[in-house]
């Protein structure tokens, strides 16, 4: 019997015993209402980016299935975690608790930029002020402090201007810290190559310098812009407050934790906030000067305190994902962030993905007693990176819990760095099914290409076959199941072909289905090349 398919609800997860701690299983056919046979007009064809991987995060991509599991998988942490840790007099003992990591495609060099933290002054034992720091890694794993030379720190005992940094603590009274730092592929004017968006507690209020959005101010969100990564230009007021002015245009109330999206999809930019009451928002902008009113992105959830802190969206082939920095306070009173997945379909409203997320293991997850990042797993404000045949995501960890207590030392309050993990190519979720074997079938798609690969694991005796089905459902000639050359091999680019055709260029324009036949096996993604 074949079941159709919608959208993943909150059934129960059926945990696999031997990937539980790799991620979770869950029959798709348990995750899906059936269609009424007497359903509304059918969906049009899905157009398909030639090249695009198209992933099963989301089910809705599916018509049907039979026999098939949905298993989410946890990145890999880097034995050599953390990456970048806090090394100089201006990091303090962290590698910095907000920043964004990029690899540059045309100087082939990842960056990083992130925060550091001096000293204990402005009446905030343990918190400030803050620098913005800048690295640089030919591998993304060993990093560097450049010699910029551009603003002298000062710190107890004593300064230097041979430092990385390249916002001072002097910006601000160092009460920023910046979540996304960007490297912006299309904008025309070169002194706007990189954006930022960042946070400021800084007062303008007369005697209220150090506390936190005193009076009336313009505590907020800022923006800033630069030619290089390096040499920052500063908007002067808030492009978001956290306190309104009566009878002005302010957009707010919002709070911090905020990232950026450089949505080129859409040829917009969207920052993602801190609403106030638990939610989280967001507003669009299409030059990074004018921004949308805000709306929410995800709505708060009664009676958990802040449970998505902050959350990032990026567009990954035909569709968008994101990642949250996930807030739980567990039954014995111990405050946790973790990072979870996220999923989208226009980008600016993000669920959980896959049902029951809260109750499987996170996509980066906290460590163990004695770990590095043993109570916080953060996001950082950049989308993961694809290095070969896998994705890094970079990720802040920090051994102390984020609830502030006062029998916590002042040294514990930032005690962390960044880290980095990754993920198979495409590989935050798949479909899978055993030795008895079992079929998805997508919706009706159109596309332009000719080539046909799947990203899949099927090399311990198993197999992936693709059959090509027409509108109605039935198999097209030449393109059967039985005509399939059967795949087996674990591949991220593994190539599908049929007896006597090497390629679906004849098939190119027309609306088609594809069925995926697996059999022990694992799909991640396919992609029409």
């Amino acid at each position: 019997m074949r079941h159709a398919l919608s959208r993943p609800s909150a059934d129960p997860v059926v945990l696999s015993r031997r990937d539980f701690l790799a991620g979770s299983a869950a029959t798709v056919a348990a995750l899906c209402m059936h269609r009424s046979s007497s359903a509304a007009t059918p969906a049009p064809a899905r157009k398909l980016t030639k090249g695009a991987p198209q992933v099963f995060v989301d089910l809705n991509q599916l018509d049907s299935a039979e026999n098939i599991h949905q298993l989410f998988h946890m990145a890999e942490k880097h034995p050599g975690n953390p990456v970048l840790l806090g090394e100089k007099k201006w990091e303090r003992k962290q590698g910095g608790p907000c920043g964004a990591f990029i690899y540059d495609e045309q100087e082939k060099l990842f960056k990083a930029w992130y925060q550091g933290v001096i000293g204990t002054e402005f009446g905030k034992p343990g918190y400030g002020p803050h620098t913005l720091n800048y690295a640089i890694s030919p591998d993304g794993v060993h990093w560097e402090r450049p010699n910029l030379g551009l603003y002298e720190v000062t710190w107890e005992g004593g300064s230097s201007q041979e430092t990385n940094v390249v916002v001072p603590q002097t910006h601000h009274n160092g009460e920023d810290h910046w979540e996304s730092v960007l490297k912006d592929p299309h904008d025309s004017d070169p002194a706007s190559r990189y954006k930022s968006i960042g946070w400021s507690s800084f007062s303008h209020s007369e005697g209220e310098t150090g506390q936190w959005c005193g009076g009336l101010n313009e505590c907020g969100i800022y923006s800033m812009t630069s030619p290089d990564g390096l040499r920052w230009t500063h908007r002067n007021d808030a492009i978001f407050a956290y306190r309104p002015r009566p009878g002005t245009n302010d957009k707010g109330p919002v709070g911090d934790a905020q990232s950026l999206m450089i949505d080129t999809a859409q040829n917009r930019y969207v920052a993602f906030i801190r609403g106030v009451n638990g939610e989280r928002l967001y507003s669009t902008s299409t030059d990074f000067v004018e921004w949308s009113p805000l709306e929410v992105s995800m709505p708060a959830v009664p009676d958990i305190r802040a449970p998505y802190y902050n959350h990032m969206g990026f567009r990954y082939g035909d569709q968008y994902l994101g990642l949250t920095s996930h807030y739980k306070v567990e039954t014995d009173g111990v405050h946790h962030l973790r990072v979870r997945l996220l999923t989208s379909e226009d980008g600016l409203h993000y669920t959980m993905a896959g049902p029951d997320a809260f109750d499987r293991p996170a996509l980066i997850d906290v460590g163990d007693y004695g770990d590095w990042d043993r109570f916080m797993c953060m996001i950082t404000g950049a989308p993961p990176i694809r290095v070969g045949d896998k994705l890094y995501m970079y990720y802040r960890g920090y051994s102390e819990t984020h609830d502030r207590r006062p029998d916590k030392p002042n040294d514990s309050y930032y005690a962390g760095g960044n880290g980095l993990a990754s993920i198979r190519l495409d590989g935050f979720a798949s479909l899978t099914s055993g030795f008895d074997g079992g079929t998805a079938t997508t919706r009706t798609i159109v596309f332009d290409g000719e080539s046909l690969t799947v990203n899949a694991k099927a090399n311990f005796f198993g197999s992936v076959v693709v059959e090509v089905l027409d509108e109605q459902g039935q198999p097209i000639e030449n393109f059967t199941a039985a005509d399939c050359i059967p795949m087996t091999e674990d591949a991220v680019n593994g190539a599908i072909a049929w007896r006597e055709r090497s390629n679906l260029a004849e098939l190119a324009g027309r609306s088609v289905k594809l069925r995926f036949g697996l059999k022990n096996a694992r799909l991640y993604a396919y992609r029409i090349g």
